[in-house]
């Protein structure tokens, strides 16, 4: 568990949840006092809906699936239905079958058998590159064989990538962190398989 106490954690997200609902935008503030706009959508990431059939193949295994950054859980949402077991991961989740968690800081949790497929949607640019590599360390150890990984990214101007230069040099570096095999890279996403 991360060295900051349960109590003041619950503390911070429950004024900084009261400091979001006053504002206008669907969006939720981080602990770095950076604010994600994204967090509000209901609809799937278009990216995921998009790959969903490259993602989970039709008459493979169900995978388990774990969303770092499930925000209101809405790529579980979509993705329930082809999945054996989801699990979401954010700071103050707010769906169904997620747990609280200090991304770049806390373990994620594990399965025996491992994540079949993560998805690290809009949450890298908001963690600093120590963050962003006990994250990438996390990741890899929760990951089963064969797993795949889905990264987005784009440039926030609360986060630590504020231009699109800034996004396609973090989306390398992590690219490079990962280690993992291209399925597929595009400008601020790529899907990557772990090698067996």
């Amino acid at each position: 568990m991360c060295w900051i106490e349960k109590k003041t954690i619950n503390k911070i997200l429950s004024s900084r949840w009261e400091e979001t609902k006053e504002r206008k935008t669907m969006s939720r503030k981080y602990l770095n006092d950076r604010w994600c706009v994204r967090c509000g959508k209901t609809s799937p990431c278009p990216y995921i809906k998009k790959n969903v059939d490259l993602l989970i193949p039709k008459g493979s295994e169900k995978p388990s699936i774990l969303d770092i950054g499930c925000g209101n859980g809405r790529n579980m949402n979509f993705l329930k239905e082809f999945a054996r077991e989801c699990k979401g991961v954010d700071m103050s989740p707010s769906c169904p079958n997620s747990v609280s968690t200090i991304l770049g800081h806390d373990l994620l949790p594990a399965t025996r058998r491992g994540w079949n497929l993560i998805l690290a949607n809009y949450v890298f640019m908001f963690l600093n590159a120590k963050e962003r590599k006990q994250l990438v360390s996390e990741i890899k150890r929760v990951a089963s064989p064969n797993a795949i990984i889905v990264v987005e990214l784009y440039a926030a101007k609360d986060s630590e990538a504020t231009t699109e230069e800034e996004i396609s040099k973090m989306q390398e570096q992590l690219f490079k962190q990962i280690g993992w095999t291209k399925i597929k890279y595009s400008k601020a996403r790529f899907i990557a398989r772990k090698p067996q």
